[in-house]
């Protein structure tokens, strides 16, 4: 059995499109999907009510009294999920078809060759969609050390939705931390890899499912100071890998607050987070620059 655990707060179509594509799989095995609505708007809630009832799924809601943020509504998912297989999908994002079916036959191969599925997720190749743009593919790389690739974030990226695997795997991490409104995704994949996980690529180079983007209302600052508090969280682990290393990642941290701030049109908050990852690392700032004029 397979639970599908689905966060939602006050975006009832988000939630139909989601539900939408979880129906639509091509993988007939028993599904359950959960819901957990955090402390929606009751007008809101009455539309996801609604969008669930007519679904045909079987479908678990939870309903948060409060609004509590996103890592305490996935901790609340965890808690409520009892199946052997666990699968994630943000409300508003889409599998393909095949995903769930691709991702099963990876992890019956792993049980094949004798690996211990307690320790495994399988990632996916998806699609990136910013809002009134086009799609474009990203490829997960899932070889080489997967502590470095999450750090820099350019070869392998944290997010739950391309995911599955079994209970026991995604309760090797001891919960999502509460004190992270963003980036929680990015902590929980480095807990998993630090505390002995391993992902895999699932066995199909096309894209699974899709990410719909959008950096309009997101603090910039937040951002960061998210990023600070991962990174003090696991300096061990981040320090291991160099001093220069170190000011790598924080500058690539700055570079994605300043795309949070240009697209909330704070270009001189945008500016002070480039200006701040040229005194961490000018080298990496410069690169960046020479690619953006090269992109337009």
């Amino acid at each position: 059995m397979l639970d599908v655990l689905i966060p939602h707060f006050n975006d009832a179509e988000a939630l139909d499109l989601s539900l939408r594509s979880v129906a639509a799989q091509t993988w007939r095995g028993k599904v359950r999907v959960i819901v957990v609505d955090d402390g929606s708007p009751s007008d809101e809630l009455r539309r996801a009510e609604a969008i669930i009832s007519s679904c045909d799924l079987d479908i678990e809601l939870i309903k948060q009294p409060e609004n509590r943020g996103r890592p305490a509504t996935r901790n609340t998912l965890l808690s409520a999920s009892d199946a052997r297989f666990i699968a994630w999908l943000d409300a508003g994002d889409t599998w393909y078809e095949k995903k769930l079916e691709t991702q099963f036959n990876t992890l019956y191969k792993q049980v094949y060759d004798g690996q211990d599925l307690s320790r495994i997720w399988v990632t996916c190749n998806y699609d990136w969609q910013w809002v009134g743009g086009r799609r474009r593919k990203v490829t997960q790389t899932t070889s080489g050390d997967q502590l470095k690739h999450l750090y820099v974030g350019d070869r392998l990226r944290a997010y739950l939705w391309t995911l599955l695997g079994t209970r026991e795997a995604f309760n090797l991490v001891s919960g999502f931390d509460e004190r992270l409104p963003r980036l929680q995704d990015l902590d929980y994949f480095i807990s998993f890899v630090r505390g002995g996980g391993r992902l895999i690529s699932a066995e199909s180079s096309d894209a699974l499912c899709c990410y719909f983007k959008s950096d309009v209302g997101r603090n910039a600052q937040e951002i960061r100071d998210c990023y600070e508090t991962i990174f003090s969280k696991h300096g061990p682990s981040l320090n291991r890998f160099g001093v220069k290393f170190v000011r790598r990642a924080k500058a690539k941290a700055d570079f994605v607050a300043a795309r949070f701030a240009k697209n909330n049109r704070t270009p001189l908050v945008s500016l002070g987070f480039r200006m701040h990852a040229f005194g961490m690392d000018p080298r990496y700032t410069l690169y960046r620059a020479k690619k953006s004029l090269r992109n337009g």
